[in-house]
């Protein structure tokens, strides 16, 4: 496929439209300089330049937040460097190994999370609580399988804390696919046993919770005062609408 190549412009950047897959176009002013556009809409710079006959991605920035001059200005120094034979991106990588989890943490959040996960706003809310306290400013690549173990010990609640195991997990996988650390401190780490809280009766028991109910007089006495409810012939255990039936677990708490 011939690379889509054209000398950028700032109403043709407003222009673009996303399409079913990603896809780059590249500016023809400034070497190295494509802007990349995904099917969620999403725009953002990219300086791509050869390094050892391998393509390197030096991401810059959304589109967004830098205009093209701004983008044409700092592929040129990623382009000066790697004039010089140095590798923008591999430092770069190597320079955030070296940051703290609250760092990789917030790079996790804006660079993949609020793109990728409708649901990380309450991730963001366990890392906070939970692990920014205490890891906050240790080096993200020295947090080890004991320390996630003891995270994990230090959260009363079984279920909150296999959920914050999993939004720490996932901060360390992307890491990990970035190139930004080597190894997962949660993988291996036994996820908390919880107990289901509903369980499904026998057909015996069925009978004689019925049965209790009618004896403790709750189910014609939650009909009379059920305006909404219509009788059925015979014993209202027996007859009730099962929805109806599901009502009167619910109201006594049984559900």
């Amino acid at each position: 496929m011939k690379p889509n190549k054209r000398k950028l412009s700032d109403i043709f950047i407003k222009k673009l439209k996303p399409q079913a897959s990603t896809f780059l176009v590249w500016d023809t002013h400034q070497r190295g300089l494509a802007i990349r556009i995904q099917p969620t809409g999403s725009k953002s710079w990219k300086c791509i330049y050869p390094f050892h006959g391998r393509p390197r991605w030096y991401h810059i920035g959304a589109v967004d937040a830098i205009d093209l001059a701004d983008a044409r200005r700092l592929a040129s120094r990623v382009m000066f460097a790697v004039a010089e034979g140095k590798d923008p991106a591999a430092e770069r990588k190597a320079e955030r190994g070296k940051g703290t989890f609250e760092e990789l943490a917030t790079h996790y959040l804006e660079e993949y999370a609020k793109k990728k996960n409708r649901s990380w706003p309450q991730a963001d809310k366990l890392v906070r609580r939970h692990l920014l306290p205490r890891w906050g400013k240790l080096r993200a690549a020295d947090i080890s399988r004991s320390d996630v173990k003891a995270m994990m010990a230090r959260i009363d609640a079984s279920i909150v804390a296999n959920q914050t195991l999993a939004a720490a997990s996932a901060i360390f996988a992307w890491a990990i696919r970035e190139d930004i650390i080597k190894v997962n401190p949660c993988q291996k780490v036994e996820r908390n046993e919880t107990q289901s809280r509903e369980r499904v009766l026998s057909d015996s028991e069925i009978a004689k919770f019925w049965n209790a109910f009618d004896d403790a007089g709750l189910i014609e006495s939650a009909a009379e005062n059920d305006p909404t409810h219509r009788s059925a012939p015979g014993r209202g255990s027996a007859h009730a609408p099962r929805t109806y039936r599901r009502r009167l677990v619910a109201d006594a708490g049984l559900a």
